[in-house]
């Protein structure tokens, strides 16, 4: 029993002199996992001390992708650390229990561990020993990484403290080690980034990038070999994904990736539109109202293999938003000129609007539709929406365009389907208090339409594009997420825009 409360049970782990050890914490029922280390042996009191710098850097840190410490002390001569128990497996074991990961996979857990490092990184941490043993599964299916028992505080290492290293020890370990970091020199946040490119290698193909017999001859490798291509090894690697690594894996730190950052929105741009796409509606529109896509429509929800985007990733959203603006002007247009042409075709005030007089242009509903929607492949100047009128028995007034389009209907036909996205992504893909958070403001969406307030329809749906992308950056939507939801959000900005009650 350790603080009157944590009762050992089986040990999980080793390394150096500490153990990790699946533990009961009994004042609040729950599992958890504690970090031990024997403060009496030869070195103890270098131990100590990185043992309470692993405790003060890891508690520092608050993040859905980095493991969660709850409790520190020292009990006689045993220090301890409580953190939360992950279920597993780690990287080592899944790699060592399945061999090579899918790409997609690879995708993922390299996003999750970038934006993992930016958070230590923007706290002054530098974890220094990443490695597929020291991310792990948690019960949620993110990777978190864990183990900042040599990470180096930045802060510390800049004012007049001495750093703590083991006399003639390089710390850290040999295979995922950055040159600058196998050659003694100081390291920041860049030596994490080449140890990530280390292990999507490993990942990819099984292998970190340089092996050899002892550790100094790895280490010699890392400080002066180039790094294979990872395709020869794998050659189903996207380009974009092997150009990443080889970037990671640079001998200059400038030359590398700069940030966590950069290399997350790198990954993630792979689920990212393209900036001149508009994706099709993800379900049927209603029967009074289609809006078509105007732009190549995707062929599954999954990545296409295109090197990624060079640009900032929200300037592609501020994009997108030009080109919607720039298709509603258009519709605005085409139905002015379709409501003068249902008003002037006729003199006579009993023609039905559905006569055939002008069957070119007028687009009530027949037995064969008299306008084809436009393919992707076709190219015009100006994108003309497809209106299509509810079908109703020949009136004797002419039809107003209140009358020709429901897009109250739409707006509240595509909250719906934005809701089903967002329940499916609640869980593994979207945090379920952002989840809930969505879901409430599409409620607001469905009460604006009924009170027929259109500003506040779409100030709702500005919201719910704000807080998913704080969610993505924040890690707590992921990047499969944000494929999810990219298209059902991009039809209700599309139909809260043209609700004009």
């Amino acid at each position: 029993m350790l603080g009157g409360r944590y009762r050992l049970g089986a040990p999980l782990g080793r390394g150096g002199m500490a153990v990790v050890w699946r533990a009961d914490d009994e004042l609040l029922g729950r599992e958890v996992a504690v970090k031990t280390l024997d403060l009496t042996g030869p070195d103890s009191d270098n131990a100590g001390q990185r043992f309470n710098r692993e405790a003060r850097a890891t508690a520092m840190l608050n993040h859905p992708n980095i493991v969660t410490v709850y409790d520190t002390g020292v009990e006689d001569h045993t220090a301890y650390l409580v953190m939360e128990l992950l279920p597993g497996p780690t990287l080592a074991e899944r790699v060592r229990e399945e061999g090579t990961l899918p790409v997609e996979d690879v995708r993922t857990i390299g996003h999750q561990v970038a934006v993992a490092l930016q958070a230590a990184h923007d706290a002054g941490i530098v974890h220094r020993d990443i490695k597929p043993g020291n991310i792990a599964y948690g019960a949620d299916g993110t990777v978190k990484v864990l183990d900042f028992g040599i990470t180096q505080i930045v802060d510390e290492a800049l004012g007049h403290h001495h750093q703590l290293t083991m006399t003639n020890t390089i710390v850290g370990t040999a295979e995922y080690l950055a040159p600058e970091q196998a050659t003694g020199q100081r390291v920041d946040a860049r030596a994490d980034l080449y140890a990530l490119g280390c292990v999507l290698t490993t990942l990819l193909t099984g292998y970190p990038p340089f092996t050899a017999p002892t550790p100094v001859a790895i280490l010699m490798k890392h400080a002066n070999e180039p790094a294979r291509d990872v395709r020869e090894l794998r050659p189903d690697t996207p380009q974009d994904l092997a150009d990443l690594i080889a970037g990671l894996l640079a001998k200059d730190p400038a030359h590398r990736p700069q940030t966590g950052r950069d290399v997350a929105e790198m990954l993630r741009s792979r689920w990212a539109p393209a900036p001149t796409e508009v994706l099709a509606p993800a379900v049927p529109a209603a029967a009074t109202t289609q809006f078509p896509a105007t732009g190549p429509v995707p062929s599954g929800s999954g990545p296409v293999d295109e090197p990624y985007y060079e640009e900032d990733y929200y300037p592609q959203r501020q994009s997108r938003g030009w080109m919607w603006l720039f298709v509603f002007l258009a519709a605005a247009i085409a139905a002015v000129g379709l409501y003068l042409l249902l008003g002037n075709g006729s003199d006579d005030p009993t023609d039905s609007p559905t006569g055939s007089t002008t069957p070119t242009t007028t687009p009530t509903q027949t037995t064969e539709p008299s306008t084809p929607t436009p393919t992707p492949s076709e190219t015009t100047s100006t994108p003309a929406p497809i209106v299509t009128i509810t079908e109703t028995p020949p009136r004797s007034e002419t039809p107003t365009p209140s009358e020709t389009v429901d897009t109250g209907q739409a707006v509240t036909d595509a909250s719906a389907a934005m809701g089903d996205a967002v329940r499916r992504a609640q869980g593994q893909a979207l945090d379920p208090e952002v989840a809930e958070t969505v879901l409430g403001w599409l409620e607001d969406v469905d009460q604006a339409v009924q009170d027929g307030d259109g500003p506040a329809a779409r100030s709702k749906v500005d919201d719910i594009q704000n807080e998913l992308a704080q969610a993505l950056e924040d890690g707590k939507l992921t990047p499969e997420g944000q494929a999810t939801l990219d298209g059902p959000l991009a039809n209700l900005q599309s139909a809260a825009e043209a609700f004009r009650p």
